[in-house]
């Protein structure tokens, strides 16, 4: 009885340590695509983020490079980005909230990485410059 809590407990375990290895394996990916976007710009970093992913060479997907730019006009060129939050959603996916922070004003991205054949890529991602179209209330309000 004793061996099989323990076994249990280690399969708990390590269901939990493979879930937060995604969100990290996740959240340098998302990084790196920010240190892309801000030498090499948004097209750059679409590609960057959909790295992997199955939408990797997806004209549709890229094309989102434009929303960026639409950004960009309006609140000037990034400066920094954060990861806010990460969720792990089963074993092999991470939905992943951060904050673009331009010159003159934050844009927020949502993204689900997952972890497949060719490594940790996006497999959706959208941008939104109002806060409380993304982030949940208790978030925003405490």
């Amino acid at each position: 009885m004793k061996n099989l809590i323990i076994a249990v407990l280690l399969a708990a375990l390590s269901g939990h340590s493979l879930a937060n290895g995604v969100c990290d394996k996740a959240s340098k990916e998302f990084d790196k695509a920010v240190d892309v976007y801000k030498k090499e710009g948004g097209t750059a970093f679409m590609k960057r983020v959909l790295k992997n992913g199955p939408l990797e060479n997806d004209m549709k997907s890229l094309s989102q490079a434009q929303v960026l730019g639409q950004i960009e006009q309006f609140f000037g060129p990034i400066e920094t980005a954060t990861v806010l939050s990460t969720k792990e959603l089963g074993s092999k996916s991470c939905y992943i909230i951060g904050i673009l922070e331009y010159k003159n004003g934050p844009a927020f991205a949502v993204a689900n990485y997952y972890s497949g054949s060719k490594g940790v890529g996006a497999t959706s991602l959208f941008f939104q410059t109002e806060p409380e179209q993304i982030l949940p209330k208790q978030f925003l309000v405490q």
